[in-house]
């Protein structure tokens, strides 16, 4: 009998694989970390480079050797900032350009939403589709395989908190418990008509900044495809950025929200599908301004 497919995460790897199928040369993958530099792309591992980020992430392993589905420990769960050197700006006026206040910028209107456009490499539509994702309702948050979908969605609207020895809804706060499964159990406060389902898919978010562009990389985002009016990529008022990808099925595979930290201009942004990754590149609104964060913080005032 056939064990499970298992995913190697192996770096540039990704492929699913059986154990008994594994060997010595079985998977290509870079050993290394990447290096982004002097607006260059690359692996510390090897010796190819490019200022083309789709380029980069299409470059073959450069070692052999066995799958492997343990995932590395440096591995981040959430977003991790690449720092991209920047040499000491010795010329003065540049130091000048480089603190232009956010007065002097004519920001949009809060309300314009713009449409950023979408390219699909064409490896996408010849690559093979990745397994059908678990697939769960984005409300309830219960997998698909234990819904009746001819039944409205019963669902807390708030998130369990953990206080003291206490849990409860944020949603129902005159409720607590003692046993999480308790809390779990109790009586949904919202309903919806139907169940709302979404992927449930693990990626790693990073991003990474030149004096004029900031890009965010989706990886191991695959089976997104430019589907009309269903992969959507919006700027509202400039700087808050909303995504939601679907893939073959028109199933949403990912959906996300950004309030940025500074303004960038849409109709010059773009957004490329790759077989295994999303590149989103926004163009800024003021260049060579150094973003800290993707996003502003609470105490931003720029």
């Amino acid at each position: 009998m056939a064990t499970e497919q298992l995913q190697c995460f192996n770096k540039t790897c990704g492929q699913m694989y059986r154990e008994e199928e594994n060997h010595d040369e079985a998977c290509c993958y870079h050993p290394g970390q990447p290096v982004f530099h002097d607006g260059f792309k690359g692996w510390d591992c090897c010796e190819r480079k490019t200022r083309d980020f789709s380029l980069f992430m299409e470059f073959k392993g450069c070692k052999k050797g066995r799958h492997s589905n343990i995932k590395p420990v440096n591995l981040p769960n959430k977003s991790e900032k690449i720092e991209i050197p920047i040499n000491k700006i010795e010329n003065e006026d540049m130091k000048i350009e480089n603190s232009i206040s956010v007065s002097e910028l004519v920001p949009p209107q809060s309300d314009l939403l713009e449409s950023i456009s979408i390219n699909e490499s064409p490896s996408v539509a010849t690559a093979q589709p990745p397994p059908d994702p678990i697939t769960i309702c984005r409300l309830c948050k219960k997998e698909k395989s234990t819904l009746d979908l001819n039944e409205i969605c019963r669902y807390h609207r708030g998130n369990v908190i953990f206080h003291d020895t206490y849990k409860f809804w944020t949603c129902c706060r005159h409720r607590r418990f003692d046993s999480f499964e308790d809390c779990q159990k109790f009586e949904p406060c919202a309903r919806a008509d139907s169940h709302d389902l979404i992927a449930k898919i693990e990626i790693k978010e990073n991003w990474f900044q030149t004096n004029d562009s900031l890009t965010i990389a989706l990886y191991g985002l695959k089976g997104v495809r430019k589907i009309e009016n269903k992969s959507l990529v919006k700027l509202k008022g400039g700087r808050t950025l909303s995504v939601s990808f679907v893939d073959r099925n028109e199933l949403i595979v990912f959906e996300k929200t950004w309030n940025l930290y500074d303004y960038v201009i849409g109709e010059k942004s773009s957004v490329q599908i790759n077989p295994s990754n999303v590149q989103i590149t926004l163009i800024k609104s003021r260049p060579k301004i150094h973003w800290p964060s993707i996003e502003q913080s609470k105490d931003t005032n720029n």
